[in-house]
C-alpha cells in the first residue's frame, strides 16, 4: 500500500479468466479500501491477456479497472494493452501486442 500510494504510475496486469479479472488482483483491489484515498494523482494504465481473440471479451475487466480507479483522486487513465489470442505459452511473444506494450513503456 506504501509503495502505491508513493507511485507516480501504477500498471495493473490480469489475465482474464471467464471475462474478469484473476481473484488474487481483485483482492489487491478490495485490500486498498481502508486507505484508497491515499492513492492519489496516478497515471494507471492496464494490461490484460485472454485466450478469447475479441477485445470486447475484455471490456468488462476493464470496467472492473474503471471502477476501482473512479474511486482514486486524480486517476488518469493512460493506457491499455489488450493481449488478445493468449491461449498457450508464448502465444503473447508472437503478437503485435508486445510491440505496442514496448511503445506505451517508452512514454512512462
Amino acid at each position: 500500500m506504501d509503495k502505491m500510494a508513493a507511485a507516480d504510475v501504477i500498471v495493473m496486469a490480469t489475465p482474464v479468466y471467464f471475462y474478469t479479472m484473476n481473484a488474487q488482483l481483485k483482492t489487491l483491489i478490495d485490500r486498498t479500501y481502508a486507505r484508497y484515498t491515499e492513492i492519489s494523482a496516478k497515471e494507471m494504465y492496464f494490461i490484460l491477456t485472454a485466450a478469447n481473440p475479441q477485445k470486447e471479451a475484455m471490456e468488462r475487466t476493464v470496467e472492473g479497472f474503471r471502477g476501482f480507479t473512479s474511486c482514486l483522486n486524480g486517476a488518469d487513465e493512460r493506457g491499455i494493452i489488450y493481449g488478445t489470442g493468449a491461449w498457450n505459452v508464448g502465444d503473447i511473444k508472437e503478437s503485435e501486442t508486445m510491440a505496442e506494450a514496448y511503445e506505451m513503456g517508452k512514454n512512462v
